[in-house]
């Protein structure tokens, strides 16, 4: 995988967790009752989403560089 497709794979992720953190608050303003737990549950599960792919991409990036070498 190059550099200009591992931004674009998270670009695209940080475009749809924006447009998802944009879309639950539009809901927020639009409904009286927000299930503020359900809410919390799924940005944490969005963050730990975003950890495993940060950690797959380390872990690629280290062993592109020890086959380098």
């Amino acid at each position: 995988m190059t550099k200009a497709d591992k931004n674009a794979v998270l670009g695209a992720a940080a475009k749809t967790l924006a447009w998802e953190l944009y879309a639950a608050a539009a809901y927020g303003r639009t409904r009286a009752y927000v299930d503020v737990e359900r809410f919390e549950r799924e940005l944490f599960s969005a963050v730990r989403q975003w950890r495993v792919t940060q950690k797959n991409v380390k872990k690629e990036r280290r062993s592109n560089a020890t086959s380098r070498s």
